[in-house]
């Protein structure tokens, strides 16, 4: 019954960390728990076990305590005890007087108090550096995985692993110490009461193995509610984010409140799940306290028609008791809940073993790599896991360094994923990319990512200043330097602002409109100094006179940075030194001095064409 709920391993990768070796079950869990931090996990194991030493003695006492107020005599059941007891307090040196058992039993009070006050503290730490690290180990294993089987994740996913699953995980871990704690404490008060009332004991022993046998379907049921709970969660988790995401659009279609409608009916399965496992914990409970009660009045019963106790003496044993079976109930109750919570243990063991079986491999150190000769694309292709059919195929092109480079071609075309395998973000399924004559692939990816940067066509800002997000990409760059790529990016409007540079520009930068966020993301990409600078559609949201401003931008960065640039304007095409045309097949590549769909610039221009 302590593990009702065993792993179901996954991934064909070792994870090194303690989380991800163990599954969804009790003895995973608390396998993590010691590896996680072994030094406050002993300090718990000694302060559980103090607590269960005083709370046998607090026990323990009881018996002496009513002796010494006359209530049983020596003869009694559970005289060993009592001269246990008178022997412990004489080596003491404690009065065996009524006074002297009530000092002794307020010391014992005293200790338990403090010891269950550390144990408390230590296991709130541990469980909480628990938590954090199961949480930390997901954050990583997502920030190592590879783009490509990123693209294959639902952002939402990700999210609900990473707050509500964690969180009931460290609920788990929280319930799995709680249950060390009342199975020791459990088990220490069984070992007293054997030995100060043994036929009250055997009773209790009896009503554990019933608690045992009707526990167990009980627990398998509290794991698939768990199970469908952790389901459910995510399902919601993604509709509410869905829904964020794409807020304006429903208000334009009005949408929202079918949007509204969806989210009330998961919402209420969530609901139905967590009320399903309330009723079956509280039947549960409800149940076996009654036939503890049962159980109870047949032992007084007993006593008192059959074996003549005297009153003193049965209210010894109903006291034993009662300290015994309502600690084997909550026993149950935490088992229960448990098993409620592990799914999400699992589920979150198993997202971190994929990951980091997706994981790229480690980057080389050293400086960002410079790129002096330029890129070279060969015969490259690209199929993305799952897809009918391969997003790029044949493409091929020298992109020559410090110069801008052009490509163009019909939405579906493969622009963006070109765009992404150039920037190391993508590995070729055929075909190899060259920087400076050294293969983009593998290790060497992350380094290469190193000398590069991007603005996409639906640029990304942080809900903070200005500043934060130009940092964001080089963090300790000087007011100076951001104020330089602000310019060089024609973001000079910054200065308008209310509050300049300290401007809080919104959610995603929503308080700034569409060309200005484009070009706080330019600035924010060029403050890294490129080697490579990839654009995506950089002067679409512009009017003429900014589009302008961004392309004299483009034309001080010859010399400087290798720019690709992924647009349709025709402004941008002729300024750029080379045009890559693609369409949707990519079946085969012409030759170098192929046709080009707009006239030449300038003389020196040359064209590519695939498809």
């Amino acid at each position: 019954m302590l593990d009702p709920a065993p792993a179901q391993r996954s991934g064909s990768q070792r994870d090194s960390s303690p989380a991800a070796r163990g599954g969804g079950g009790a003895r995973a869990l608390a396998r993590d728990l010691v590896a996680t931090a072994p030094g406050h996990f002993a300090l718990a194991a000694l302060l559980l076990l103090t607590a269960g030493v005083t709370e046998a003695f607090g026990l323990l006492m009881i018996v002496p305590l009513l002796q010494a107020a006359g209530l049983i005599d020596a003869g009694g059941e559970g005289v060993a005890v009592v001269e246990a007891v008178t022997g412990f307090m004489t080596s003491l040196g404690l009065p065996l007087s009524l006074p002297g058992v009530l000092a002794a039993f307020l010391v014992l009070a005293a200790i338990r108090s403090a010891t269950a006050w550390g144990r408390g503290v230590v296991t709130t730490r541990l469980r909480m550096k628990f938590t954090d690290r199961v949480r930390c180990d997901l954050y990583a294993a997502v920030a190592d995985a590879s783009w490509g089987h990123l693209l294959g994740r639902r952002r939402s996913d990700i999210q609900h692993m990473l707050t509500d699953s964690v969180g009931r995980v460290g609920h788990a871990a929280f319930l799995l110490l709680q249950l060390a704690v009342g199975t020791t404490l459990t088990l220490f008060q069984f070992a007293i009461a054997v030995m100060v009332a043994p036929a009250t004991a055997a009773v209790a022993a009896a009503l554990g193995l019933a608690l045992a046998s009707v526990g167990g379907p009980m627990v398998r049921r509290s794991h698939r509610i768990g199970h469908d709970l952790t389901e459910k969660g995510r399902v919601l988790r993604g509709h509410t984010t869905d829904f964020l995401d794409g807020l304006k659009p429903a208000k334009i279609h009005g949408a929202e409140h079918a949007h509204v409608e969806r989210f009330r009916q998961q919402t209420a399965e969530v609901r139905e799940r967590q009320v399903a496992f309330a009723t079956l914990s509280g039947g549960t409970s409800a149940a076996l306290s009654f036939a503890s009660a049962v159980a109870l009045a047949g032992l007084v019963w007993y006593a008192l028609a059959a074996s003549g106790l005297a009153l003193a003496e049965l209210a010894l044993l109903a006291l034993v008791f009662a300290r015994v079976t309502p600690a084997m109930l909550r026993l149950l109750q935490q088992v229960q809940a448990l098993a409620n919570a592990l799914p999400a243990q699992a589920a979150a063991a198993g997202m971190r073993k994929e990951l980091r079986a997706a994981a790229e491999p480690a980057g080389t150190g050293g400086a960002a790599p410079a790129l002096t000769r330029g890129i070279e694309v060969r015969n490259v292709g690209f199929v993305y896991p799952g897809a009918p059919a391969p997003a790029l195929r044949g493409v091929s092109c020298d992109i020559p360094a410090q110069g801008i480079f052009a490509v163009t071609g019909p939405s579906g075309a493969g622009k963006t994923t070109l765009a992404d395998l150039l920037l190391g973000l993508l590995e070729p399924s055929e075909g190899a990319i060259h920087a400076d004559g050294a293969p983009l692939r593998g290790a060497a990816l992350r380094r290469w990512r190193r000398a590069t940067a991007a603005v996409p066509q639906e640029p990304f800002l942080l809900h903070e200043s200005v500043r934060s997000n130009l940092a964001w990409s080089r963090p300790g760059a000087t007011e100076a330097e951001m104020r330089e790529a602000l310019e060089l990016a024609a973001a000079d409007f910054v200065d308008d602002l209310e509050q300049g540079l300290d401007t809080v520009v919104g959610d995603r930068g929503g308080r700034l409109s569409g060309g200005e966020r484009q070009r706080v993301a330019l600035a924010a990409a060029l403050l890294r100094q490129p080697a490579l600078l990839v654009l995506d559609e950089p002067t679409g949201q512009l009017d003429r006179d900014n589009e302008a401003r961004v392309i004299e931008s483009l034309r001080r960065l010859r010399g400087r940075a290798t720019v690709v640039v992924i647009t349709h304007g025709d402004a941008l095409l002729r300024e750029a030194d080379q045009v890559l045309t693609l369409d949707a097949c990519h079946l085969s590549a012409t030759s170098a001095d192929a046709a080009s769909p707009l006239p030449p610039a300038k003389p020196d221009r040359v064209s590519l064409t695939l498809g």
